[in-house]
């Protein structure tokens, strides 16, 4: 790879490091990750094509789940690739603008799956709360609404992390330590002044993601309102357990990944080491274990995965 000439300010394409700290060693990292992206390839494909071919499925939650799934097969797959290339393989170069896709596609999907988690806590609120209107409500219009505005959020929200990025000029190192590229290792290869860059990024991070998670809490607070006013107690158990795949969904994907923001903002005290590794399984877990939640807390995925496994076998 040619190096950054004086007259250049783009270098020809930047330099992968995989974990830092972790370089001779890190081929065995790959093994589980690998293991976690089969799973999650093979589960999200799984409870898509469950969706999209049983029509008692054909429902605004399943529809927000075919979404989630979908979403998730784009983050672990614009990640895991290059990553174990460079684990495996020492390929740890990655071109210009192939970066910058990356770094897009990462942050989108995120955040999209982020708007998908408020559409499904919405349909929750609706189903319990308003069972009586929820088809009226939630009607397949309505879905393709909420998904076109999920859809259009990342795109846009996520947009300026790139554009803002490539007008830097990055005449200093090459090299990100890191697995992929990330927004904030890039921002901070740049030579110039990067407040804009990082404001936006913490704007994102609080407002968007902050206001995605009060819309979830607020819409559970209402919910178990609605339950506990329920008569007897096998109601408020039936109600409560249309719930519980979403609530771990959701504690799968905002977990971990505030164990990553908080590692990141507290990187002094925080191995760069174990941060990355918290980084990769951010991007990883929710994909793996989003299909695992639902085949096995939701009743009609479970019994039409076992239904179709049962006649290919017989």
């Amino acid at each position: 790879m040619s190096p950054i000439s004086n007259g250049s300010l783009r270098p020809p394409a930047f330099l992968l490091v995989g974990i830092p700290g972790l370089e001779t060693t890190q081929h065995w990292v790959g093994i589980p990750l690998c293991s976690m992206y089969i799973v999650a390839l093979l589960g999200n494909s799984i409870v898509l094509f469950v969706i999209r071919t049983d029509p008692s499925l054909h429902e605004p939650m399943y529809f927000f789940l075919a979404m989630l799934t979908i979403t998730d097969l784009v983050l672990c797959t614009s990640t895991l690739p290059k990553m174990l290339s460079v684990f495996w393989l020492g390929e740890r170069e990655i071109e210009f603008h192939a970066c910058f896709t990356q770094m897009f596609f990462i942050h989108a999907s995120s955040l999209m799956e982020s708007g998908i988690l408020v559409a499904m806590a919405l349909d929750r609120f609706v189903a319990i709360c308003n069972p009586l209107r929820h088809a009226t409500i939630l009607k397949i219009s309505m879905v393709a609404k909420i998904a076109l505005l999920v859809l259009v959020r990342g795109l846009v929200v996520i947009a300026p992390f790139p554009l803002l990025l490539m007008k830097l000029p990055f005449c200093q190192a090459n090299i990100i330590p890191h697995s992929y590229c990330e927004h904030m290792a890039l921002v901070k290869l740049a030579c110039a002044d990067t407040t804009v860059n990082t404001t936006y990024g913490v704007v994102v991070t609080m407002l968007v993601v902050g206001m995605d998670g009060m819309s979830i809490v607020l819409s559970y607070v209402m919910i178990l309102r609605a339950v506990f006013g329920l008569p007897s107690t096998q109601a408020r158990l039936k109600a409560l357990s249309t719930c519980t795949s979403h609530v771990c969904v959701i504690l799968v994907f905002y977990v971990p990944g505030l164990f990553s923001f908080l590692a990141h903002r507290f990187s002094q005290s925080v191995p760069l080491s174990i941060h990355i590794l918290l980084a990769n399984l951010y991007l990883l877990m929710p994909p793996m274990l989003n299909p695992i939640v639902y085949g096995v807390k939701t009743k009609q995925i479970r019994s039409r995965v076992t239904r179709v496994f049962h006649v290919r076998g017989s």
